[in-house]
């Protein structure tokens, strides 16, 4: 009963993750000027997205670098998270 519990907070959790990190990208599009929001946004998402970087230009092919992929790498990690909770 916890552990059903603890599983759903978690999975709850890692689903508003997602939804900063899509927040995250959307703002960076966006170009807006940094206030306290996009600043608390950035210190909550980058501190994740930095070794998902190191890894993607260890592995990914220079041509593919040109693009920062780890938003949606970190996206699909915590997806796959979620899916093994379950």
């Amino acid at each position: 009963m916890i552990l059903r519990f603890l599983i759903g907070l978690a999975s709850g959790l890692l689903d508003v993750y997602k939804l900063l990190i899509i927040a995250y990208v959307v703002l960076s599009w966006m170009r807006i000027p940094a206030n306290r929001w996009t600043e608390l946004l950035r210190s909550v998402i980058e501190p994740a997205l930095t070794p998902v970087r190191r890894l993607l230009a260890k592995y990914l092919p220079r041509e593919w670098q040109k693009l920062d992929w780890s938003p949606v790498a970190l996206y699909l990690i915590i997806t796959v998270i979620q899916w093994l909770l379950c």
